[in-house]
């Protein structure tokens, strides 16, 4: 391993420039841009290391059935090193990103390398992770060291938006194939097993419009939507409550969560009482919830409020969810990746549950034992001036080459 080290140290700048070139391709979802010229890139770079590619593009009444509109095809790439082994090791990546927004103090599309940074959008989450998969498979390459099993990586879109136009397409179509998974994650010496589970929702509350000169002749949606929000509150403070017996990278991390207004909308004038407002919901499971019971315990809420006021309409519709997952358990394979993080980081490792939801689910789901590991910012995800520290690039690349030559 020393010899990969070693490697890895004297042409770290491989990383850095394939992250930032990574970061200059704006992969912007929604409404996911630019996707072609990012699986041609993509494609280049898998040949150059003598991996064989194959695209696949999610067909249109797939994309219906999600209410993917606009943007680019959705490509996902399959890049394969096949050793003729019994068994297959595949590492996943999204391409896409999350918006920006006017406060970046670099320009997040132009890769900033500074203080031992690459700063830019998507940095961190997860083209540096992409970046350190490829140093990983040209280090083993250019230092003679074989792989025991086959590896298939895949580079899939909207991920961002739920990915089951991206990953979760790959997999319930049997597109892909994988003994042993691995994704984003954790970093340092977290390595992630599962994620929380996801239930968004948008609620949207109907009053009646009037003049606002007079409001009695009309029923203020927004008021009522002041009401709901304390009712919901209420469930809120109950939920936020409950806490996971798994390991998580942070305390605060172990409760359940509940989160309104990240989306919100309504009105058309000062001088128009709010006929009709919405506001979504994004609720964040631990592995010991149900997803049915979160939705049901919702819904009661807006049944009670809607059997109270009669003179306004609430409902819910519910967009994207998860269930939360946990891997099964793989002894050779987890002992394999903790010995990784050992050898790279030098503390133990410490297997945890991820809070956020990442497209891994969709090969825990069939079965599959997965992990989630990641090269790391300030953990700065869709954050203003994300970036990804140059040595943790380095140091990623090293757990997945670590991986790459032990599993069989």
């Amino acid at each position: 391993m020393n010899k990969l080290k070693d490697y890895m140290e004297k042409n770290k700048e491989y990383a850095v420039k394939l992250v930032s070139r990574l970061i200059e391709i704006p992969t912007v979802n929604p409404p996911g841009d630019n996707y072609e010229e990012m699986a041609l890139f993509l494609e280049k770079e898998c040949r150059g290391l003598g991996l064989s590619t194959k695209r696949y593009i999610t067909p249109k009444d797939v994309l219906d059935r999600f209410g993917i509109r606009g943007g680019s095809k959705r490509i996902s790439l399959v890049a394969d090193l096949d050793i003729g082994a019994k068994r297959t090791f595949h590492v996943n990546s999204h391409y896409d990103v999350v918006p920006v927004t006017d406060k970046w103090r670099t320009e997040p599309f132009k890769a900033v390398i500074r203080a031992g940074r690459v700063y830019g959008r998507g940095s961190e989450d997860m083209k540096g992770t992409i970046a350190s998969v490829l140093f990983a498979l040209k280090a083993l390459k250019d230092s003679g060291i074989k792989p025991k099993a086959n590896i298939q990586l895949s580079f899939t879109p909207d991920e961002e938006i739920g990915g089951r136009t991206g990953l979760g397409y790959l997999v319930e179509r049997g597109m892909v194939k994988a003994d042993y998974a691995m994704s984003e994650g954790c970093s340092g010496n977290h390595i992630s097993i599962g994620n929380k589970g996801v239930l968004w929702a948008e609620v949207e509350v109907t009053g009646k419009s009037a003049h606002g000169s007079m409001p009695y002749k009309g029923v203020n949606s927004f008021e009522r939507m002041n009401i709901l929000v304390n009712d919901l509150q209420r469930l809120k403070n109950k939920i936020l409550k409950r806490k996971t017996r798994r390991n998580m990278r942070e305390e605060a991390s172990k409760y359940s969560s509940f989160v309104m207004g990240g989306l919100l909308e309504g009105g058309v004038k000062v001088n128009v009482v709010p006929g009709s407002v919405k506001f979504s919901i994004d609720r964040r499971l631990i592995p010991e919830e149900d997803i049915g019971a979160a939705k049901k315990e919702i819904k009661g809420v807006i049944r009670k409020f809607n059997n109270r006021y009669k003179d306004s309409k609430v409902n819910i519709k519910f967009v994207s969810q998860a269930v939360p997952v946990i891997s099964r358990h793989d002894r050779g394979f987890f002992n394999i990746a903790g010995m990784a993080i050992k050898n790279i980081t030098g503390k133990q490792a410490s297997f945890s549950v991820m809070s956020g939801a990442t497209d891994i689910r969709y090969f825990i789901l069939k079965g599959i034992p997965s992990l989630g590991y990641s090269s790391s910012g300030r953990e700065k995800w869709h954050g203003d001036d994300e970036f990804v520290y140059i040595k943790s690039l380095t140091d990623t690349a090293g757990v997945y080459a670590f991986i790459m030559s032990r599993l069989t």
